[in-house]
């Protein structure tokens, strides 16, 4: 009886273990999440921005490659600037933005995407530009000013296409 009652209890515990990962596996196809998160190399911190480019902590103003003025409110420069932002030895500046998986069929749980901000405010429609983009970079870009934010970050589909067209 002892063995038996011993078996159950064994039984019941692997049950209440695995059951949450047979779950996960039959709504995604994997036994766990995945967290895709890159990293700045040596970071600065923006303070905020302006017109006329990130105010970083150090006191300078950097102004984005093919860029005049930057807009003086943005979802997408808020999220961003606020892990910091990195300034490449050719000038572009990249930054890291969460990206909002929002499908209960989607492994992944955790995504920070490193993107170069200009770039992405070129596709999102952002500011005001040195020279414009060419025709078929603007026809491509968002139809959307200002992209798709929210507080858990950037739209999963808006970000996939804005991958494809930085291609």
């Amino acid at each position: 009886m002892t063995i038996g009652v011993f078996a159950a209890v064994v039984i019941v515990a692997c049950a209440a273990v695995a059951l949450p990962r047979l779950a996960f596996y039959q709504l995604t196809g994997r036994w766990s999440p995945i967290s895709k998160v890159d990293v700045l190399h040596s970071p600065s911190r923006v303070t905020g921005w302006s017109e006329d480019g990130l105010r970083l902590s150090d006191g300078r103003t950097l102004q984005l490659p093919g860029f005049r003025k930057l807009p003086r409110e943005s979802a997408a420069l808020t999220e961003v600037t606020k892990r910091g932002v990195e300034v490449a030895g050719d000038g572009r500046v990249y930054g890291l933005v969460r990206v909002h998986h929002w499908c209960g069929n989607d492994p992944v749980r955790e995504h920070i995407a490193r993107v170069d901000v200009a770039d992405m405010l070129t596709y999102l429609r952002l500011g005001e530009w040195s020279a414009p983009p060419s025709a078929d970079a603007l026809e491509l870009a968002s139809r959307t000013a200002g992209g798709t934010f929210s507080e858990w970050g950037w739209d999963v589909s808006e970000f996939a296409i804005f991958q494809h067209w930085t291609r």
